[in-house]
């Protein structure tokens, strides 16, 4: 993979943890508890997967994109 191509991979998994927060945030103000906890759970999943099969990957050859390491450059 060529970091031309990982940049932007990187770049939309952060635009899509943002969304997934904001998702998760509106889910838990849903008032039945077995419909709340099947998203929530929905979600977890969705952001397991992404990570194990799309961060992952593309971290494996440009470590210095993960999104965790970023965050703490930024501090």
């Amino acid at each position: 993979m060529k970091r031309e191509i990982a940049e932007p991979i990187i770049k939309a998994m952060k635009s899509m943890d943002l969304a997934i927060n904001q998702l998760t945030k509106a889910v838990r103000a849903i008032e039945d508890e077995d419909e709340r906890k099947r998203m929530l759970m929905f979600i977890a999943d969705v952001i397991h997967e992404s990570h194990m099969q799309i961060t992952l990957p593309v971290v494996k050859h440009f470590p210095e994109l993960h999104p965790d390491i970023q965050h703490m450059r930024e501090r």
